[in-house]
């Protein structure tokens, strides 16, 4: 029998505080890990901090109640790992490789996660908040009851993601990408980002109040029954979406493109639509208007059929930002 062959064994260890141990451990599962000898590292109760473990091959380990702080784990792969109820607060985890990993109940507060890839990740419970994620991957990822709260996802990419009750409120999403992902009962309350991408996406009973999402993508997403209150939409782009039944009370909608959007109840009532784009006589009488309403040609409403008001006027630099609570 070949000595060097590689073996399933668990090492379970509780409460173990020393990284020396700790790091030989990791050594001997990157020889498994390589077919090269060594063991599959299954660990429960590790307690480490300031452990440098750049490029630590990871794959397919199993840490369970482990607690690194100020741990170092840049380019390390974790791919196909299972980490459950694990602290990873203020741990660097820059370039690391998550791929198919499952990540229950464990905290990555304040970590930094800029480039790492959680391409077909399972998350559940999994919370990052003000973590540092520019350009993160998550596309197939499936993440639910997650906190990415006052996260920095700027750039990330969700493409195909599925989000079910996660929390992104207050989160930087400039540029992010959520091409054809699935998001339902999220929170994004008071998140911002210029130019982020929820085109062809599914974002059915979701809050967006007051997120600031100045030029945002929304072509052909589903946005129906979602919540945008006062939201800064303002250059928007909700061509051939599905808002019916959303609600944008106090939402600047200033020169936003509507071109073949259902809006069928959509609640425009206290929104800003000053030079919005592309809305016919059918889809505002279909929507729902009053008198807080400022309607495409600068007038309030509500909105009249063959009032012509669905006509934009040029709007000024000025009114930018401009919400219909503050007419």
């Amino acid at each position: 029998m070949d000595s060097t062959a590689p073996t399933e064994i668990a090492v379970v260890v509780r409460e173990m505080d020393d990284g020396t141990r700790f790091m030989t451990m990791v050594a001997n599962h990157a020889l498994f890990a390589q077919g090269t000898g060594g063991g599959r590292l299954a660990v429960e109760g590790v307690n480490v901090h300031d452990v440098t473990l750049r490029d630590a091959i990871l794959k397919n380990a199993r840490i369970v109640r482990g607690v690194f702080i100020d741990c170092d784990f840049t380019c390390a792969v974790f791919e196909g790992a299972e980490l459950e109820n694990c602290d990873f607060d203020k741990t660097g985890f820059a370039g690391a490789d998550f791929t198919g990993a499952i990540i229950t109940d464990s905290r990555f507060s304040v970590a930094w996660l800029a480039n790492a890839c959680f391409a077909e990740s399972r998350l559940r419970a999994a919370m990052f908040p003000e973590a540092q994620m520019e350009r993160v991957r998550l596309h197939d990822a499936i993440a639910t009851g997650c906190s990415f709260r006052g996260a920095d996802l700027s750039e990330a990419m969700f493409h195909h993601a599925h989000l079910s009750e996660c929390d992104l409120g207050e989160a930087e999403l400039r540029r992010a990408q959520f091409y054809q992902s699935h998001l339902s009962f999220c929170r994004l309350k008071g998140a911002k980002g210029d130019s982020v991408n929820f085109a062809s996406a599914r974002i059915a009973h979701c809050e967006f109040d007051q997120a600031d999402f100045f030029g945002g993508k929304f072509q052909k997403a589903d946005a129906q029954s979602s919540s945008f209150g006062r939201a800064n939409l303002s250059e928007a782009d909700f061509r051939d979406a599905n808002l019916s039944g959303a609600k944008f009370g106090g939402a600047n909608l200033t020169r936003a493109k509507f071109a073949g959007a259902r809006m069928l109840t959509t609640d425009l009532r206290g929104a800003n639509l000053d030079g919005a784009r592309e809305l016919s006589m059918a889809q505002l009488s279909q929507a729902l208007t009053g008198s807080t309403t400022i309607l495409p040609n600068g007038k309030r409403g509500p909105y009249m059929r063959y009032s012509g008001a669905e006509r934009p006027r040029v709007v000024d630099d000025p009114l930018r930002h401009r919400t219909a609570a503050e007419d």
